[in-house]
């Protein structure tokens, strides 16, 4: 609720600031959580869109491929931000100089 009173009393910049926001973190965490805890996390998705691989303890390559997945993640992540800046603070920088 009080989001959307925010939402509808602010104008379009912190709109665009919110949705930016979501898009940056959201990978984010979702990259460090199976970086850093591949088998709960594929267990989580296993059980609940069945459609990846249960992970079991003494199975180190499904675990490297959800590390390497979350690696991927937070690298969208990063290249979110990056390009987010080359598009809105470089311009806003340069204009404030």
């Amino acid at each position: 609720m009080l989001l959307a009173i925010v939402w509808q009393s602010r104008g379009p910049i912190l709109q665009l600031l919110v949705i930016y926001i979501i898009l940056c973190t959201v990978p984010l965490g979702l990259g460090t959580y199976l970086l850093f805890a591949p088998r709960r996390a594929g267990n989580f998705l296993n059980e609940a869109f069945a459609i990846f691989p249960s992970v079991e303890p003494e199975e180190t390559l499904k675990k490297l491929f959800y590390r390497l997945l979350g690696v991927g993640f937070m690298a969208v992540s990063v290249f979110y931000g990056y390009q987010i800046y080359v598009s809105l603070g470089r311009p806003i920088a340069r204009n404030l100089r």
